[in-house]
């Protein structure tokens, strides 16, 4: 099992383990980040990079090992940009209705069917589980002995709902939040199941149906499946799955603020009342899909991507009252599979307020590579000989994407800043794409960014 080593644990091994030489790692973003807004555009230029970097740099208990990709977007233009936080509208679920499926739609006035609600009851009776053998799959239940809350809700609200489900046209105005599903059916005649929030919006084509990367399914992705499954019946490829992201994107107009960071095998599956208790309905590619900034290589800092090390020393949570409020980048996550799209989803949105600069000068790469050995050395200055199994860190890619970077004393507006994503893990952890750890470089300043 592995151990966890408590923040400040780490933080008083810190004080007794010798860290290198270099001054005390801040975030410049308390007296810089204004001045970067406000300097002057610079000369249209090419930034330039090895394409791999490979080093290895000995520390007394750790080696760390860059054997990385550099990744540059394809432009000699590096913007500047400030965002903020948006919330959700009809509109906005109008547009990635049509933006991923066929039109005309209609809403379903009955929130529940008489199918769904009948289904609900047959998961209740069946009770709880109370053993389940990872390898076989096999399941036991508890069987109810008497009735429950939520079959007496089951039943009244099935006694109320009408044997047939009306529809009327769509009207995104009237959408409102709320934990229920709205049901929408589209053109073709699909049902969609819509999630609403202020700040998360799901659309699925399958009733408590859920998205779930390989890793997921290895681990086990529903009580009833045997663990280490793999998904083999992919016939997608991921290269048509990204062309059909893209696509989603222009039809949204959103393709000039977005781009696919990371995709992988998934699938989509749902739990069922009887044996084998789960149901696999297609196989295909989830994509993360990220702001770019307006031109930079999009990379996820959310939406299942782990963030860095929080035993790092340089990991400070923010303490001013301008920070108090967190501040997430927005992000996509999108299902396709060769039936087209499966499920969308958009979470904690923002929007573009200005692009305060066309083109900001970025420091040297020789720079920044600089700061990232800095940075890598005093994040794991804490090692010892027994430090749980860490012998290597690995850094396998680097890549110039964009951040957000807070504004002090500015609650309503931050900075899109360009950023090195250092994408990196440790030999005791494991290596599963898109679950790596990462760490954000200023690519403007060379300091180190926090990730929210």
């Amino acid at each position: 099992m592995k151990r966890i080593i408590p923040l400040l644990l780490c933080l008083f091994l810190l004080a007794c383990v010798p860290t290198p030489d270099r001054e005390a790692v801040v975030n410049k973003a308390d007296h810089s980040i204004r001045d970067t807004l406000a300097a002057p555009d610079a000369e249209t230029y090419r930034y330039e990079a090895p394409e791999r970097w490979e080093e290895t740099i000995g520390m007394k208990n750790l080696n760390i090992v860059i054997d990385a990709d550099v990744v540059l977007p394809d432009t000699d233009r590096y913007p500047l940009q400030t965002i903020q936080r948006h919330t959700f509208t009809g509109e906005d679920v109008l547009t990635l209705l049509s933006a991923c499926f066929t039109g005309p739609f209609e809403l379903r006035e009955n929130t529940y069917s008489m199918a769904e609600l009948e289904e609900d009851i047959r998961f209740e009776l069946r009770g709880n589980v109370i053993d389940w053998d990872d390898e076989t799959g096999e399941v036991t239940f508890e069987p109810l002995t008497e009735d429950t809350e939520r079959l007496a809700e089951l039943r009244e609200m099935i006694a109320q709902c009408p044997a047939e489900d009306t529809f009327v046209p769509f009207d995104s105005a009237k959408l409102g939040f709320r934990n229920e599903p709205y049901v929408i059916r589209t053109g073709d005649g699909t049902l969609l199941y819509l999630f609403f929030q202020k700040s998360a919006m799901k659309i699925l084509t399958v009733r408590d149906g859920y998205p779930q990367d390989e890793h997921t399914v290895w681990i086990g992705g529903f009580i009833g499946e045997p663990w280490h499954k793999t998904l083999d019946h992919i016939t997608i490829s991921e290269a048509a799955a990204t062309e059909t992201a893209n696509a989603v994107l222009d039809r949204a107009g959103l393709s000039c603020q977005f781009g696919v960071g990371l995709t992988e095998k998934g699938r989509i599956a749902r739990a069922i009342v009887e044996e084998p208790y789960y149901q696999v309905l297609s196989e295909g590619y989830i994509l993360r899909i990220s702001r770019n900034g307006g031109g930079y290589v999009p990379f996820p800092q959310g939406g299942g991507v782990y963030m860095e090390d929080q035993r790092s020393a340089l990991f400070e949570m923010p303490t001013e009252e301008s920070y108090a409020q967190k501040w997430s980048q927005d992000w996509f996550e999108l299902y396709v599979s060769e039936n087209g799209v499966g499920y969308v989803g958009w979470f904690d949105p923002n929007e573009l307020v200005t692009e305060v600069s066309e083109n900001v000068q970025l420091m040297p790469f020789s720079e920044i590579q600089s700061h990232i050995r800095d940075d890598l050395r005093y994040s794991y200055a804490w090692t010892d000989e027994d430090s749980n199994g860490i012998t290597e860190l690995h850094v396998s890619k680097i890549i110039l994407s964009c951040a957000i970077e807070r504004i002090p004393n500015d609650p309503d507006e931050t900075a899109l800043v360009p950023a090195w994503v250092v994408v990196y893990n440790d030999s005791r952890s494991e290596k599963v794409k898109g679950h790596e750890k990462l760490m954000l470089i200023n690519a403007i300043d060379g300091s180190y960014l926090h990730v929210e």
